[in-house]
């Protein structure tokens, strides 16, 4: 069965979208992970893990505007340059 390259297209981003989502959700995982590890296992506390978490989430917040985001979007333009062009770029 041959696939049209409108579906292609919405394959790619809906791949892109999935892959962004699982990265915030291992972003939130791990910041959780950090705070209750802080507050459970070290003589931080509370408080001590909310702020270590935060720093924590600040940098992967960071992180993924700067260059994790970025994973397939050359990918999905590339595609979409041959679907509506009609070339390669």
């Amino acid at each position: 069965m041959a696939t049209s390259s409108e579906e292609a297209l919405a394959h790619a981003t809906t791949y892109h979208r999935f892959m962004l989502g699982l990265k915030w959700v291992c972003i939130s995982i791990a910041t959780v992970i950090v705070m209750l590890v802080s507050w459970f296992a070290t003589p931080a506390g509370f408080w001590g893990g909310v702020f270590i978490a935060a720093i924590v989430f600040i940098i992967a917040a960071w992180a993924m505007g700067r260059f994790l985001s970025h994973s397939t979007e050359e990918d999905d333009a590339e595609l979409n340059a041959v679907i509506r062009g009609g070339g390669a770029t």
